[in-house]
């Protein structure tokens, strides 16, 4: 038997083996990475009791060897700090070119930091082109859903076909969103994004969505608290979680992000709040 492959990649806080470092057996060898790769940072809280991945998984900006995964933690997702503990928290992930996750071929652990609000932005390289990859999380005791992704065609390769969802303008008091529910029953190669991913008015008291889906909170955006509970908020949907478990989003911003018809007079503080709520919850690169 050859001896053990190991090569380690520290950037931005995050920590990544090959596969032959890893106990094969999918949760084992998540489990064994909690203590790699940490030794010069602060340690990390204790991770959360109740259940932290509410929000989902996604996965975004699709590379032919690589995407971006993300997930936050918020075992209380409409509590602006979403109910975790001050302190940061490992996160460790695995990607498999198996749902089963019987042979990973990519596992690591990332910081996710209180001032991020615990948000994980985790940016692979080295996978194979245009190739579906599963991937999930780890905090602690607690495992969240597998979600599922795809590579893009390498360079230069030609394509018989790109399958592909357009969404914008969801507004969540409006109704339902069934769309995500029926994009998420397709096999597609990835969804856009094209902006207006929350609404930041606060709306009706009594929507046509019904009660349930009032703006939280119930105020128009303007704090960075505020367009957090938001974003959540939207995250919470069971059809938009589904859809983004299921494909890559490309996202891009549009004006409800920050205020309706925003321009140069919008205050920089408030760009600010808006823009980095959006990175917090959108599956984009940690650069980003």
């Amino acid at each position: 038997m050859p001896a053990p492959e190991h090569r380690a990649v520290t950037t931005s806080g995050d920590h990544t083996t090959t596969r032959r470092t890893l106990l094969r057996g999918g949760a084992a060898g998540i489990g064994a990475l909690a203590v790699t790769g940490v030794a010069a940072r602060p340690a990390f809280a204790r991770p959360p009791r109740a259940y932290p991945f509410t929000l989902g998984v996604a996965s975004g900006d699709p590379r032919p060897d690589g995407v971006t995964l993300w997930t936050r933690l918020a075992p209380e997702p409409l509590l602006a700090d979403g109910a975790m503990p001050p302190g940061d928290v490992l996160v460790n992930w695995q990607v498999s070119t198996e749902e089963t996750f019987a042979d990973p071929v990519r596992a690591g652990s990332s910081r996710a930091t209180a001032a991020d609000a615990h948000s994980v932005h985790v940016d692979l390289a080295g996978l194979e082109p245009d190739r579906v990859h599963f991937y999930r999380f780890r905090a602690g005791p607690h495992l969240s859903r597998v979600g599922r992704t795809r590579t893009f065609p390498a360079v230069g390769t030609a394509m018989a076909s790109l399958k592909f969802a357009a969404f914008s303008c969801q507004n969540f008091p409006a109704g339902h969103f069934v769309a995500y529910r029926h994009a998420a029953q397709q096999d597609l190669d990835l969804a856009v994004h094209l902006g207006d991913y929350i609404y930041e008015g606060a709306g009706a008291a009594n929507p046509p969505g019904g009660a349930a889906r009032r703006h939280a909170p119930f105020t128009t955006a303007v704090e960075l608290d505020h367009y957090r509970i938001r974003h959540a908020q939207y995250r919470t949907d069971p059809d938009l979680q589904d859809a983004h478990a299921a494909f890559p989003f490309v996202v891009v911003p549009d004006d409800h992000e920050v205020v309706n018809n925003q321009n140069v007079d919008t205050s920089a503080t408030r760009r600010t709040n808006g823009y980095r709520a959006y990175w917090e919850h959108m599956p984009l690169r940690a650069s980003a």
